[in-house]
């Protein structure tokens, strides 16, 4: 065992039992997301504090030798979880806020996606389609998000709707920054709605420019609609919980796309 481990399991040993499970479950999540064990150590330690701590303090309270905090600390600023306060000659470090972490996982998520796209571009190796299911609010929110920063500017996406009131439902608080965010990338959108759902699509989503919109009398409004892009077709269903279904495939969407452009051409 090493003098580190040493130090931390002196530091979780010391703690009292209602927060041991849940320490010893922070610092191994954490682990998991990339930082070594001492950057856990002084993570934990700073969120702790809540305040501005020298490393020696930092030490102390982290129980672990003050070379290894001095090791993480430059690591841990670079990831943009702590941040540092200069104080004459010494320095003083805070801990940004927990949420970062999700911030930070978003980001990577989203640059993984790039990558696997760009990695398809030349590589021979998988299947024509791939399939994936999206389930709750918050999972369609992050969904619809990634497609918007992932869109390039100009590009266009097809919805057969009548389910205008569950999707703005299932994007609650984020519906206005999403809608925006498709305007200042000029996405255009072509919706085919029910008739029955005019007046409600034109008040919330239809006001946007990059927004067309046509009405089918025959179309019901019910709880699922469908959007197709260039490279994936999802289905959505409205019910508890509210779920996307998506197919994966340029073939599959430019089929679809063609489908969506006929029905287009017999709306009004």
């Amino acid at each position: 065992m090493t003098d580190l481990e040493r130090s931390s399991k002196k530091k979780i040993e010391s703690g009292e039992n209602s927060i041991l499970k849940e320490y010893e479950t922070a610092s191994s999540m954490l682990q998991e997301f990339g930082l070594s064990q001492a950057e856990t150590a002084v993570y934990i330690a700073l969120l702790e504090a809540g305040r501005e701590l020298g490393g020696s303090d930092i030490a102390k309270k982290a129980a672990i030798p003050r070379q290894y905090v001095y090791q993480a600390l430059p690591t841990l600023r670079e990831k943009g979880l702590v941040v540092e306060a200069p104080h004459g000659k010494q320095s003083r470090y805070k801990a940004v806020t927990q949420s970062e972490i999700e911030k930070i996982a978003k980001r990577k998520l989203v640059e993984a996606e790039k990558l696997v796209r760009e990695l398809a571009t030349f590589s021979k190796v998988g299947h024509e389609q791939d399939f994936e299911v999206i389930q709750g609010d918050v999972a369609i929110q992050l969904y619809e998000t990634r497609n918007v920063e992932n869109m390039t500017t100009g590009e266009y996406e097809y919805i057969i709707g009548g389910a205008t009131d569950g999707f703005t439902k299932a994007m609650g608080p984020t519906l206005n920054r999403y809608l925006n965010e498709k305007k200042k990338k000029n996405i255009g959108v072509k919706y085919i709605g029910s008739i029955n759902e005019k007046s409600y699509y034109k008040q919330f989503i239809g006001i946007y420019s990059n927004q067309e919109y046509r009405f089918m009398e025959k179309l019901p409004q019910g709880v699922a609609h469908m959007v197709v892009r260039k490279d994936s077709v999802s289905f959505y269903t409205f019910l508890n919980p509210p779920l996307i279904y998506v197919v994966k495939s340029p073939v599959v969407a430019k089929n679809y796309e063609q489908f969506f452009l006929m029905l287009w051409d017999m709306a009004r």
